[in-house]
């Protein structure tokens, strides 16, 4: 047996259940409520929230119980981001994108990696970049050299590493793309997040500067993140025994996302419920706003919208799983077609989200949605922000899905 072959990293809690994680996250809610206004000023959660994170077991969610994880599927961790998010989206999106990949660290690098990621106490947290913004150039006999800055590594400021994809250069010679794992101490954080955008401003959306640092052969892996059809190698399902570990990243990163905004929508949904359940309608005879039979439509056209948006994300939430599965008793790749059709149907419960939240911030009144500094605001900036990002392009996407179940050939993402 090989010295690897020993390294097994004990669980904190071997006991611990899926739904004690989720309960965990939703009693944090008034927590991370009352911290919305800090966490926005800081551009993250606070250090203390970060260890109420890290002592519940969230970062561990999805890591394998070899090396000291909960191996909980996919499912239960995206219930758990909509519970923190709900508290906090800021908070969420800073915690998912971080927690989350846990999987890839499994999935898509080998044992030695793997070891000396988690070695001794199994404790990893990583932002992941999937657009080669920098390099990683062959240093003979040491490793491969990364230089470059990628933006927008949310989850960045608690992290212990950083997942970035890269352009490979072999003897000055451009050899295509991969992906690069770098310990913490081998990039350097950049204060450029705080006050810069208009929500989501506690997500820790980082930038992070890497100058020269070499790392091992096996830490950079080969292929791109942002594509369909084939990808990365899997050899974590060869070493765990689970089909998680052999699943596609693509599949998999729109379900974070979706976890977050309909976790923020539930948000607004609570704060809309405690407006005009405050608030009073005009004229002499004062009655809560939640008797008004307008107020009563919007609440329940909104909250029908987020379940809807919640059930399509377990659905394919599940569904990921079983392509994984059948993926590993078939003994071949992801259908491209299939897989695309998570981030077609997320990109809807998506839309359904924004749609309750843009109802609930347009009826909840000028001094509630309209007033900076009100939580109805800061969801709108948060869900608003979200959706400029470049995956939740829906009509976009559409077109590809389209040319993929026609056989055309598709403009290749990034």
């Amino acid at each position: 047996m090989s010295v690897l072959a020993d390294v097994v990293i004990p669980q904190p809690e071997p006991d611990l259940r899926p739904e004690e994680l989720i309960t965990r996250a939703a009693a944090m809610r008034d927590h991370l409520r009352e911290e919305q206004v800090a966490t926005e000023d800081r551009g993250t959660f606070s250090p203390e929230t970060h260890e109420m994170f890290r002592s519940a077991g969230f970062y561990r969610t999805l890591l394998p119980r070899r090396f000291g994880g909960y191996e909980f599927d996919v499912t239960t961790f995206v219930r758990m981001v909509i519970e923190i998010a709900r508290g906090c989206p800021g908070s969420g999106w800073c915690l998912c994108l971080a927690a989350g990949h846990g999987l890839q660290i499994a999935g898509l690098f080998n044992e030695r990696v793997q070891v000396d990621a988690l070695a001794p106490d199994g404790e990893f947290a990583a932002p992941m970049r999937g657009v080669p913004m920098g390099t990683a150039t062959r240093v003979p006999g040491e490793g491969w050299q990364i230089d470059g800055t990628w933006d927008y590594c949310s989850g960045s400021p608690y992290a212990t590493h950083a997942i970035v994809a890269v352009r490979l250069v072999e003897g000055d010679v451009p050899a295509g793309e991969g992906l690069a794992l770098v310990p913490r101490k081998g990039w350097i954080l950049m204060d450029d997040w705080r006050q810069r955008a208009f929500g989501m401003r506690g997500s820790g959306s980082n930038s992070i500067f890497l100058d020269a640092t070499v790392v091992p052969d096996d830490y950079v892996i080969l292929g791109s993140l942002l594509q369909f059809d084939g990808g990365l190698e899997t050899p974590g399902y060869e070493l765990h025994g689970n089909p998680m570990y052999a699943g596609h990243p693509m599949g998999y990163l729109q379900l974070e996302i979706t976890a977050i905004l309909v976790g923020c929508a539930y948000a607004a949904l609570d704060e809309y419920e405690r407006i005009i359940s405050t608030k009073t309608m005009p004229g002499p005879n004062p009655v809560a706003r939640s008797a008004n039979h307008d107020f009563q439509r919007y609440w329940g056209v909104a909250a029908g919208k987020i379940r809807a948006a919640e059930e399509v994300l377990l659905g394919m939430s599940a569904y990921y799983l079983e392509l994984c599965r059948q993926s590993v008793e078939a003994g071949r790749r992801f259908d491209a077609e299939r897989l695309m059709s998570i981030n077609a149907s997320t990109h809807h419960a998506v839309n359904l989200a924004w749609e309750a939240v843009e109802l609930l911030f347009r009826t909840s009144g000028t001094s509630e949605g309209g007033t900076n500094g009100t939580r109805m605001q800061r969801y709108y900036r948060d869900i608003s922000t979200a959706r400029t990002n470049v995956g939740l392009q829906h009509e976009t996407f559409a077109e590809r899905y389209a040319q993929v179940h026609f056989g055309l050939e598709g403009v290749p993402l990034g």
